[in-house]
């Protein structure tokens, strides 16, 4: 099968990703409570025919990961081109200290990681659409370190990744399976 390249190239778009992001962190603590609860009654032998009290715990679990699940929104993040990228790289150079070396803190990635990553993430957003305000609000109230964590690593990844096939075995073996090809 031969393929042109002018077809490809037209339909060429940038790579993107998604991270889920819930916006109800604390509904967490509810849910690990519950955790801890289903633990013990698994852990108790049953003494009568209502059983132990774990069917209830694990339906109130299901119904708090369906909650959470609602509050839970999958952040789409889109690659920078080429020379945006190396612009973007070039205007949060690494800090130097009083004897011109690199700054310990930035010399790994060749930024400032002060200024760069809350910035890299600002620009990858592409949905939801985000005004000043809002982006103040998730970045400085909202999420946790280590979702921030999430978005930076998803984005740094989108700019300076690889960019292959995916591949699931799951899907996979479905459609072996199924028969479908």
């Amino acid at each position: 099968m031969s393929k042109d390249f002018n077809t490809l190239l037209a339909a060429a778009k940038l790579p993107e990703r998604t991270v889920p992001i819930c916006l109800r962190g604390d509904l967490t603590a509810e849910f690990e409570a519950l955790e801890r609860q289903l633990d013990e009654a698994l852990r108790k032998p049953a003494d009568s025919l209502a059983g132990d009290g774990s069917g209830g715990i694990a339906e109130q679990m299901e119904t708090l990961r369906a909650e959470m699940q609602q509050h839970t929104y999958p952040v789409r993040l889109r690659a920078m081109t080429r020379p945006a990228w190396r612009q973007f790289v070039a205007d949060h150079p690494p800090r130097k200290g009083d004897d011109g070396e690199v700054d310990e803190r930035d010399r790994v990635r060749g930024v400032n990681v002060d200024t760069f990553f809350a910035a890299l993430v600002r620009t990858s957003i592409v949905d939801p659409p985000l005004d000043d305000a809002q982006w103040e609000r998730l970045n400085d109230e909202v999420l946790t370190d280590y979702q921030f964590g999430e978005l930076s690593s998803a984005a740094w990844a989108l700019n300076r990744g690889e960019v292959d096939i995916p591949f699931s075995p799951a899907a996979s073996r479905m459609t072996r399976s199924s028969g479908t090809e």
